[in-house]
């Protein structure tokens, strides 16, 4: 179980922690990276900060808020990861590469959060740029210029290999002895080049 954070009713004592919105965001954040949301509850959140759980929606309006928060936060931290790999790796032969390696990477390490990413986010104005901002990297890395028709098909092929083949992996999808990285090296290939074989 998560640390508790001490906190009382009233003005905080010098050095005490004051309970706000930020501070229940990222206790939230990081018990969901541990736990899930299937197992996340606010009650142990509540109990963590120190606070009962009536007390949380001085902070938040429900878990709806929560999860919308997670959201915003991890399309963040993925575009922070691409875009920083990109600006690395500035030769065109390697981009593509290393964006999807990148990619890959991101969801074995965040394996709770890493779902959030999945989900369209067009049609929801609060969280479409934090999209926009990736589909945009992607363009970047994979030498698209613009988003006509025929790109828009590109990029769903792309997302649906690359999301194929995370969730076969994530779920135990490849149980033969030959080397899943080596597969994935030749998706990215594949994709470099345009060929499928």
């Amino acid at each position: 179980m998560a640390k508790k954070i001490k906190n009382k009713i009233g003005r905080p004592k010098k050095g005490q922690i004051q309970i706000n919105r930020h501070l229940v965001l990222d206790v939230a954040w990081d018990m969901i990276q541990k736990v899930g949301f299937s197992e996340f509850r606010l009650s142990t959140l509540a109990e963590t900060l120190g606070i009962r759980t009536p007390s949380l929606y001085n902070h938040i309006s429900d878990m709806e808020d929560i999860f919308r928060e997670m959201k915003i936060r991890t399309l963040r931290l993925l575009g922070d990861k691409l875009d920083e790999v990109l600006k690395l790796n500035q030769v065109r032969s390697k981009r593509i590469s290393k964006f999807l390696i990148t990619y890959r990477k991101f969801a074995k390490d965040y394996p709770h959060l890493y779902p959030l990413v999945i989900a369209s986010t067009e049609f929801d104005p609060e969280i479409k740029s934090y999209g926009d901002r990736i589909l945009q990297l992607c363009l970047d890395a994979f030498h698209l210029v613009n988003l006509d028709n025929e790109t828009v098909h590109k990029i769903r092929i792309i997302r649906s290999f690359v999301h194929g083949f995370i969730d076969l992996e994530r779920e135990g999808g490849f149980g033969r002895k030959e080397s899943v990285d080596e597969s994935f090296q030749k998706l990215t290939e594949s994709l470099e080049t345009g060929k499928l074989w």
